[in-house]
């Protein structure tokens, strides 16, 4: 058997990549710069004689801070490659607080679960509360019941202005009325009032 070979990285995928590598690469100088600065040997110096840095200026210590200008030169010239990308202000300031980017994107997912979750309940009791009262209405007003069950008609906010009486006869019955033992007398609004 032969092993698959690696999948090629789509275009859009590509200059992606090509800046995470830059910036693993920068990322590694700078811990290697780090760790010379920290443990400076004497073979580490320009001084020395046939030493890991001679002839360097600032010897080991140069070298690694021109690796580290080299690829921040680098990561520059690939910046139009990414032009298109956003990246929201409160991802910097918590990477600049030193805090995980990804601990950022978690926290506004579960946040954005939370508020989907509690306008969902919302809407479920709005729409149960309608259901509610469409049928307690419909068993106090019997001559409203088929009236009830047909949802109204899709309206935009012109036609409503403009339908506005037509709705609000339609809503106010003038026949029909409830009495408390079961059965239905006729009144007038006037009498209602």
């Amino acid at each position: 058997m032969t092993a698959a070979p690696p999948p090629q990285p789509s275009s859009a995928a590509a200059p992606r990549l090509q800046i995470e590598q830059s910036l693993e690469q920068l990322l590694q100088s700078l811990l290697e710069l780090g760790i010379c600065a920290s443990d400076v040997q004497d073979s580490a110096l320009e001084t020395s004689p046939q030493g890991v840095a001679s002839g360097v200026p600032g010897g080991l210590i140069g070298r690694k801070a021109q690796q580290t200008v080299e690829h921040l030169a680098r990561l520059h010239a690939q910046k139009d490659l990414v032009a298109d990308v956003h990246v929201p202000l409160e991802v910097i300031n918590s990477v600049d607080q030193g805090k995980n980017p990804h601990l950022f994107t978690k926290d506004f997912i579960e946040r954005l679960s939370g508020e989907n979750m509690y306008t969902n309940g919302i809407l479920s009791a709005v729409s149960d509360y309608r259901d509610f009262l469409t049928s307690q209405l419909a068993d106090a007003f019997p001559d409203l019941a088929d009236y009830l069950a047909t949802p109204p008609p899709a309206s935009t906010p012109s036609a409503t202005a403009a339908n506005g009486t037509a709705a609000s006869a339609r809503a106010a019955p003038t026949a029909g009325t409830h009495s408390g033992n079961g059965t239905t007398r006729d009144t007038d609004m006037e009498d209602v009032r």
